[in-house]
């Protein structure tokens, strides 16, 4: 399982989205091994960084449905 930080990382990589574009992943609740807990949302980009944005996403919910979030210390007030 990998971590929240490597997955989002990968996930800018791929995208390259603009300056001011933001990619976001949010820790949602699994209802089982096969369904991902987490949520992935960004900002508005063009066709292209769009694109992008899909296949990687599709791909990165294939190969890690799971992540771990232990080295997520803030989150919009939820960690500590």
């Amino acid at each position: 399982m990998r971590a929240a930080g490597a997955v989002l990382k990968e996930l800018v990589r791929h995208v390259r989205p603009p300056r001011g574009c933001a990619l976001v992943l949010t820790e949602w609740r699994s209802s089982g091994p096969t369904d991902p807990n987490w949520v992935a949302s960004c900002g508005i980009m063009d066709e292209q960084g769009l694109l992008r944005y899909n296949e990687k996403l599709a791909d990165l919910r294939k190969a890690d449905p799971l992540i771990d979030w232990s080295d997520v210390t803030t989150f919009a007030g939820r960690r500590s």
